[in-house]
């Protein structure tokens, strides 16, 4: 196996979150409109209503609003669907544009600083909109990566090659010499796996064979 010479990290689910979690931040914003709803359900119906309008939808450049006013009004849908879902999406949608609504994994930033200090070069890849550009800036970690590869502004997705092949061409770095860390099993682990990067997935899975729950374990892989 060739050195790692680069660190790809996927974004939503690895290196930040959404905080305490979709269905609070959702909630905390419906009831400053008096729409009462539980936060443990709007988490419930997010699931499946992000999987549901994934199957029909897109989040391409130009298209990634429509796709999460489908999701959001999906997601309150079995609560509230009254006169205020125009201006409660349009609400959320700017809030997830800034860092407030997010949180970092915990010790990641120390260990991707060491990381780039040991000269690794650092991206994000993400299956994501360009609100991610904003939101790393005020959580200010964009100073940590070289390129932000966000899929809503390539056309392409995880686990598609091309949107791998992007960061191989744009950064002029062999496969070999990459890898990828990410929460998804199908989208992270075995897009990066078949792109011929070496994958390491975040969290657990009996089927991923690299794995870590935390970002300082990281370092046991790229010293």
């Amino acid at each position: 196996m060739k050195k790692i010479s680069l660190l790809s990290v996927d974004a939503a689910g690895t290196l930040l979150k959404p905080w305490p979690s979709v269905g609070a931040v959702y909630g905390k914003a419906a009831r400053k409109k008096g729409i009462q709803v539980d936060d443990t359900d709007l988490d419930t119906q997010f699931g499946k209503a992000f999987n549901e309008v994934q199957k029909i939808a897109h989040k391409h450049q130009g298209e990634e609003k429509e796709f999460w006013r489908k999701v959001v009004n999906l997601t309150f849908q079995p609560s509230y669907s009254g006169d205020l879902m125009d201006e409660l999406f349009e609400e959320l949608w700017e809030l997830f544009a800034r860092g407030e609504p997010w949180k970092l994994a915990d010790q990641a930033v120390q260990t991707l600083t060491t990381l780039k200090d040991k000269n690794y070069r650092l991206v994000v890849l993400s299956n994501n909109d360009s609100r991610l550009r904003s939101v790393l800036r005020e959580l200010q970690v964009d100073h940590l990566f070289e390129h932000l590869f966000i899929s809503s502004e390539l056309g392409f997705e995880k686990p598609q090659r091309e949107i791998f092949q992007a960061v191989e061409d744009t950064l002029q770095v062999n496969p070999q010499e990459i890898m990828h860390l990410g929460d998804s099993y199908s989208r992270d682990y075995l897009g990066a796996q078949k792109s011929g990067w070496n994958p390491v997935l975040y969290g657990s899975d009996t089927q991923a064979k690299v794995q870590i729950k935390k970002f300082p374990e990281l370092l046991n892989f790229l010293s």
